[in-house]
């Protein structure tokens, strides 16, 4: 079975716009990859076997590519840079210890949720209120308000 360079064209078009359709930003990337190796084949005439190795290649290229320098993985602070949130204050609905993690409650929702567990470098009592400092993982340093 021989491919001719549009058939792979022909392919990678169809790929692309079946993206458009399902929305999964993964399709593109083998769309991507046939549209290359068509491409390629204006160039050279390489055997059957050496276009779909090509073809795989690209593939998994350009989504390892888009995997590892484009797509955000740190999908815990809701697309907010935690400068955004220093300074917000709360109220400390749980105490915070030296030994213990508290939780603080929020007016409005900061990074997502109007709840986090929080933790301080001083004892701050249920009650008191407090202000972000930080942001340390899926918990809020903070400190009191007014001390």
């Amino acid at each position: 079975m021989e491919l001719a360079w549009w058939h792979w064209m022909v392919l990678g078009m169809t790929l692309v716009a079946l993206e458009m359709l399902v929305t999964t930003f993964f399709l593109i990337w083998f769309g991507m990859g046939a549209l290359l190796v068509g491409v390629l084949m204006l160039l050279a005439a390489p055997g059957f076997a050496v276009q779909m190795v090509l073809w795989a290649v690209l593939s998994v290229v350009m989504t390892g590519v888009w995997l590892r320098y484009f797509k955000n993985p740190d999908r815990t602070r809701s697309g907010q840079a935690k400068e955004g949130v220093r300074g917000v204050a709360g109220l400390v609905t749980k105490p915070i210890t030296e030994t213990s993690a508290g939780e603080m409650m929020f007016q409005r929702p900061v990074l997502g949720a109007d709840r986090w567990p929080v933790v301080a470098d001083e004892p701050i009592a249920a009650g008191e209120r407090a202000c972000i400092v930080d942001v340390l993982g899926q918990t809020l340093k903070v400190t009191k308000v007014g001390g």
